[in-house]
């Protein structure tokens, strides 16, 4: 009987986005486990189709380590590091601003402006028109800089947010350590423009005509402010002008950080029921059945290779370790369903071994990293495994696009018949999401 270890760091998926956050995502809601019916039926596999491997019993998994495995041996440090592999953009994590930074907004404002916390800074496009004492230098130059982005309109209280936040940055904002840009708001332009271009604030002010950006922030009508770091992302909102001064304090002291901020999704309306997936009923022997329900968030807790872009593919989790026969005789077939389906398929192979046990399963195989054609992460807590109810071991879970199980079952019932199906439903997707209308905003 063979078993796994524990520990965690969850990665969204960017749409499992990275809500996701999705890219495949933003992260799922873990399911509970549901227990299920016996045995499941063998399936034919079509001639010239990736051939499945042989049946094999999958191995069963317990929760405590396996007394029986050797000790890791202690291993020499490479003779030189090898490169750091570029990380992907993701939604960065924000800390909590303290309760006496924020300023009050109505729920609705809050939750709008809150949306585009740790998404990058939207692109500051030339439909932003610069005006006031600033203008004659045009755009300023933002990059690598704390930048204060306020949200006004000049006909409710003229520039004076604008005066409340330099004077509360003091020197801050006079050696130009943060930079305010004050956002006119699309509301009427003409004579906002007009009362702009005399004033002598002292702030960055543009006029967003069609209310794009402000948009894509989440500002609406009421003033409302966000802090963003020297690497773009979106930290604090809708603070008070002594609470921007602290957040700005914060950020200065921070290191740039090495991940980049992924964009912000496009708020879209998607009718899944004109969406007709297949549907497979074959009763599940080794795991909780989720077909049908939003799938667990994906948790790695290191990518064994570069993490793939899963945004708008199907994404194909293998739970699988080394020390498991079935799992290892299984990447053959793996492997040549991730050679046919790359386009739209993204396999990942889940390990729960520890990165130690993982090499060392690796060298008692004669097998290397590059001997997968799949992506390989270790997730050591069990987070995902857990939340499928996975009591054997290969074990397969198809998930849409739309963040949906489709499919469970073992390597061998995983055929090219199965797949096509679920990718020919999965292209409709992407045809039936809009803009959703009914979203607050000014560009209409």
């Amino acid at each position: 009987m063979q078993t796994l270890a524990r520990a965690t760091i969850v990665v969204l998926l960017g749409g499992l986005a990275t809500g996701a956050h999705g890219q495949f995502g933003g992260g799922f809601a873990p399911a509970k486990p549901a227990s299920s019916p016996a045995s499941t039926p063998p399936t034919v596999t079509p001639p010239g189709a990736p051939t499945p491997p042989p049946q094999q019993a999958p191995v069963v998994v317990d929760d405590e380590e396996d007394p029986d495995a050797p000790a890791p041996r202690p291993k020499a440090p490479p003779a030189t590091a090898p490169p750091t592999p570029e990380l992907p953009p993701q939604r960065i994590t924000c800390a909590q601003p303290e309760a006496s930074w924020m300023a009050k907004l109505e729920s609705a404002d809050r939750d709008a402006i809150e949306a585009g916390l740790g998404y990058s800074l939207a692109r500051i496009s030339s439909d932003l028109k610069w005006v006031g004492a600033t203008a004659k230098d045009g755009a300023p130059q933002l990059a690598g800089k704390i930048i204060v982005i306020q949200f006004f309109d000049v006909a409710s209280g003229g520039t004076g947010v604008l005066d409340k936040t330099i004077a509360s940055l003091g020197a801050l904002a006079a050696d130009g350590s943060v930079i305010v840009v004050g956002v006119q708001v699309p509301s009427k332009v003409d004579a906002a423009t007009k009362r702009l271009e005399k004033s002598k604030c002292k702030a960055n002010i543009c006029v967003d005509e069609r209310g794009e950006f402000c948009d894509a922030m989440g500002a609406f009508k009421k003033p409302v402010n966000v802090i963003v770091d020297r690497n773009g992302a979106v930290r604090f909102v809708g603070l008070t002008e002594k609470g921007t001064a602290l957040a700005a304090k914060v950020l200065l002291a921070e290191p740039v950080s090495e991940v980049k901020a992924v964009a912000k999704p496009v708020a879209v309306v998607v009718d899944t029921a004109a969406v007709q997936f297949p549907t497979f009923t074959e009763p599940l022997q080794y795991s909780a059945d989720l077909r049908g329900q939003k799938s667990p968030e994906l948790s790695v807790e290191r990518w064994i290779t570069q993490q793939p872009k899963m945004f708008g593919k199907v994404v194909v989790v293998d739970f699988f370790a080394t020390w498991c026969g079935p799992c290892m005789a299984a990447r053959k077939h793996m492997n040549e369903l991730a050679r046919a389906y790359s386009k739209d398929v993204v396999v990942v192979g889940l390990s729960t071994e520890t990165n130690n046990k993982f090499t060392d399963g690796l060298k008692k195989l004669h097998l290397k990293e590059n001997d997968f054609d799949y992506s390989i992460a270790l997730d050591p807590a069990a987070r995902m495994q857990s939340a499928f109810g996975v009591r054997g071991i290969p074990s397969i879970a198809i998930i849409s696009s739309d963040q949906i199980v489709r499919w469970q079952g073992s390597p061998q019932g995983l055929t090219p018949a199965v797949l096509d199906s679920i990718i020919a439903a999965n292209a409709k997707l992407a045809g039936v999401g809009k803009p959703d209308k009914n979203a607050r905003g000014w560009a209409k």
